[in-house]
């Protein structure tokens, strides 16, 4: 078995690296010189160093799930296409793994020098794997499941991958599936419009409180702890000693408002123009019971990690003032913006998907996950951490001032 490349180096390190290979002086005769150029030695070459990777193993809000999109509209939307059909084509043409969205554009798209990046992660993914052995739906979760047909868990995936490349950083996102956020917040829309029931808050629903109460912290907790375990595993396998690599938990960034800070106050205006149907107390409630359950779960999990450095990206206030239908920012067609191109964008829009129920060119699957601004975001928190090498613990991050010269969101790490 192939033994990984040794050494973690710095974001930092490999700037000076790459700046020097860069700097190479030049050895021929200024013009008008009789001096002769010398041939090439075997000492003036430069031999790259090999790229760090970072991997990244989860569900949705890793894998890039909804990241086509860079503003919301329920019109015309080329405007807000930022990547286009092929978005979540990881192969040419095609899906490596249908249904998974490892989009173009996401948190293992890092913009940092001799970093590279591998996403493993799937949309819809919980801590273990499910599907049939035909491969219809099956969605890889953090283990070693492995069938006759091809199909793998991430845990496996990543340990095939680390055994040949020299990954540095492990970034993992995962547990919001196995408290069913998903189908609770679906629930939640169905609720405010009274399509099969009459309307009511979803936060009423003692079945549904029942999802985020302690108990089912505590079963969560421990899965997500024991998927952890398994990512160490897979490292361990593929050759790591623990110090040869960092750990990277997410906790997950909340994508609506409170109720005071929502900017539609009436029902009609909540679906129809900002795609987001859901009851005030429901607002809350998301924010201050479901999401708190489901972060407060995964941190107490990375907590209980042994082995390699582990550093807890807080992301809860990550897109706070562009959270779907937030006071302060508007939809694509409010902006008054020609494109999502255009100068300021990712300052006047929101960073999360609006609800969908409708499908092409949009998908059910991508609403309430961050968009192309949000995933960038996300990116930024990212390269912050793996450029400063905190120290094991938790850090939080949160929207800058401003933008970047590249036009995308500033972001800032917070203790």
């Amino acid at each position: 078995m192939p033994s990984p490349l040794r050494g973690r180096a710095s974001a930092a390190a490999s700037l000076v690296i790459v700046l020097l290979a860069g700097c190479t002086h030049s050895d021929e005769a200024p013009p008008g010189s009789d001096k002769p150029t010398p041939a090439a030695t075997s000492s003036t070459v430069v031999t790259p160093e090999p790229p760090n990777w970072v991997v990244t193993v989860g569900d949705s809000y890793i894998s890039g799930e909804g990241a086509r999109w860079a503003g919301n509209t329920s019109r015309r939307a080329a405007p807000v296409d930022a990547l286009g059909p092929t978005a979540y084509d990881d192969r040419p043409g095609e899906e490596s793994q249908p249904g998974c969205h490892r989009a173009q554009e996401s948190i293992a798209t890092l913009d940092l020098p001799n970093i590279r990046g591998k996403n493993l992660a799937c949309s819809g993914a919980t801590t273990r794997s499910s599907g049939g052995p035909a491969g219809l739906g099956f969605e890889p979760g953090l283990d070693f499941y492995r069938d006759g047909e091809g199909n793998r868990g991430q845990a496996l995936a990543l340990q095939r991958f680390a055994r040949t490349h020299d990954v540095s950083h492990v970034i993992v996102s995962i547990g919001g599936n196995d408290f069913g956020f998903g189908p609770v917040v679906a629930g939640c829309a169905l609720g405010f419009l009274g399509l099969f029931a009459p309307r009511q808050p979803c936060s009423a629903d003692s079945d549904v409180t029942a999802r985020f109460g302690a108990q089912q912290a505590r079963k969560v907790r421990d899965k997500v702890r024991r998927a952890f375990d398994r990512v160490t595993t897979a490292m361990s396998l593929a050759g790591y000693a623990d110090g040869d690599y960092r750990l990277v938990v997410l906790s997950y960034p909340s994508p609506l408002p409170e109720s005071t800070k929502v900017r539609y106050a009436r029902d009609q205006a909540r679906y129809d123009v900002g795609g987001c149907p859901f009851f005030d107390v429901d607002l809350d409630w998301a924010n201050d019971v479901a999401l708190a359950a489901i972060n407060t779960s995964i941190n107490r999990a990375a907590r209980a990690v042994t082995g390699p450095d582990v550093v807890q990206l807080d992301l809860a206030g990550a897109f706070n003032g562009h959270r779907l239908c937030e006071r302060g920012v508007a939809s694509f067609p409010e902006s008054g913006l020609g494109s999502w191109e255009s100068a300021g964008a990712a300052s006047r829009l929101e960073w999360v998907n609006r609800t969908y129920f409708s499908l092409t060119p949009w998908q059910v699957q991508e609403s309430l996950h961050p968009n192309y601004w949000g995933m960038r975001a996300e990116q930024s928190c990212v390269e912050l951490v793996i450029a400063a090498q905190p120290v094991a613990g938790r850090v939080g991050c949160r929207p800058g001032a401003g933008l970047t010269t590249a036009g995308t969101p500033a972001m800032r790490l917070t203790r």
